[in-house]
């Protein structure tokens, strides 16, 4: 079959499958309609177009999506990357932040960890997940991309974490169980650990603000992604827990996204 004919049965479908399955551009692929495509490229978008006729997420059909410029894979162990989620890495990549070391907690396929160490060459990172299986996917994406100043660790939080960090970033579960039972069926493909938390989706965020202070240097910052909600509760721990110079940073949406702040 030809390329026209995948565009004209599934466009937006077809169109991205086809720029990780030939490795191109959206551009090449319109400029190019009467491509024929070989059998085995036909029989893989063949069966990404029926995954995705069951619902599964294009990512996970695919098997692959970027992040930040990077090609990660992706899979049912971990929380697919999400576009916005890019906004704090570059935040962070053009701050005047120390950043010799770097924590990331909760790492999933390794996409925060992953695109910091590869534009900030000096720094270290240690990434960490309670899921082993989520680390067996951070792994095989460092190994693709050759990056060598990341490591994994199994921990819950703090669990397993020593020494001290310049900065601390993570994007932990924070849907509470009202909104997950609203959310679209196709967000139930992904694991329901990676989104889902209790205390009204706040767990985490107090977890990892009560103990913060320990695994950070003088001066260094504590960085969540959080809820559209969540601002106020979040800063309210904060404070509590003598964090300054708090910035909350909106996504593309103009939603309260992330916050930024100072160890006191």
């Amino acid at each position: 079959m030809k390329i026209k004919d995948y565009l004209e049965k599934n466009y937006e479908d077809s169109l991205i499958a086809l720029t990780y399955l030939l490795d191109t551009s959206k551009s090449y692929i319109l400029l190019n309609k009467d491509r024929v495509l070989t059998d085995k490229l036909a029989n893989k978008l063949d069966q990404i177009l029926k995954d995705r006729a069951k619902g599964k997420p294009l990512q996970y059909a695919i098997g692959y999506w970027e992040f930040f410029g990077l090609n990660l894979k992706v899979d049912k162990r971990a929380l697919i990357p999400r576009f916005e989620t890019e906004i704090i890495v570059d935040y962070i990549i053009k701050s005047d932040f120390k950043k010799k070391s770097i924590l990331d907690i909760g790492t999933g396929s390794g996409a925060i960890a992953l695109a910091l160490a590869s534009n900030i060459k000096e720094t270290k990172i240690l990434a960490s997940d309670v899921k082993k299986e989520a680390l067996d996917l951070a792994e095989i994406n460092r190994k693709r991309l050759g990056i060598e100043n990341v490591s994994f660790v199994k921990s819950d939080l703090f669990e397993n974490i020593s020494g001290k960090f310049d900065i601390i970033v993570s994007n932990p579960p924070y849907i509470n169980e009202d909104d997950y039972k609203k959310l679209d069926k196709v967000l139930y493909y992904e694991p329901k650990s990676a989104l889902l938390a209790k205390e009204d989706g706040l767990y985490y965020y107090k977890r990892i603000i009560k103990e913060a202070n320990i695994y950070l240097n003088d001066g260094a910052m504590l960085i969540f992604e959080i809820g559209y909600d969540q601002k106020d509760r979040i800063e309210k721990f904060l404070n509590e827990s003598d964090f300054k110079n708090i910035v909350c940073i909106k996504d593309y949406n103009d939603f309260d996204r992330f916050i930024v702040a100072e160890k006191g």
